[in-house]
């Protein structure tokens, strides 16, 4: 079954296709992004006009109603609702720390974790104030 990927503000589709697309910044430059819609899987694929740089944060938003994606949360996270058919909203979340290999899924079942560094996020609290990254 497909996981859909949608904008917490706009309801908007950010998978029409087979990749997440996402406009990144990172002070005066933009691109888009595609990511994989696959839990864990951390290719992407970054539009021309925006070096990756590895450890530094970028900001996500919205292609369609430009709506700012960091989670309210954590402020290293974005965040942004998924479901699978025509199930219930889940909740995810993944580093938008370059390299940082971080996703989680909440969802009625609980917390699921993806990538090595996930571990980092420990107090990670979906339903409250959550902490920072564990240094």
């Amino acid at each position: 079954m497909r996981r859909e990927y949608l904008c917490p503000s706009c309801g908007g589709v950010l998978n029409p296709g087979t990749k997440v697309v996402f406009v990144i910044e990172h002070g005066a430059s933009r691109a888009l992004l595609l990511l994989s819609p696959r839990l864990g899987d951390y290719g992407a694929v970054v539009g021309r006009g925006l070096v990756v740089t590895p450890g530094e944060a970028y900001r996500f938003s919205c292609p369609i109603c430009h709506a700012d994606l960091t989670s309210p949360h954590d402020p290293h996270l974005v965040q942004v609702l998924s479901r699978l058919g025509d199930g219930a909203p889940a909740v995810v979340a993944f580093s938008r720390i370059a390299g940082e290999h971080a996703t989680f899924l909440q969802d009625a079942r609980g917390l699921h974790r993806f990538g090595e560094h996930a571990a980092r996020y420990q107090e990670l609290n979906f339903f409250g104030a959550g902490h920072g990254p564990q240094e």
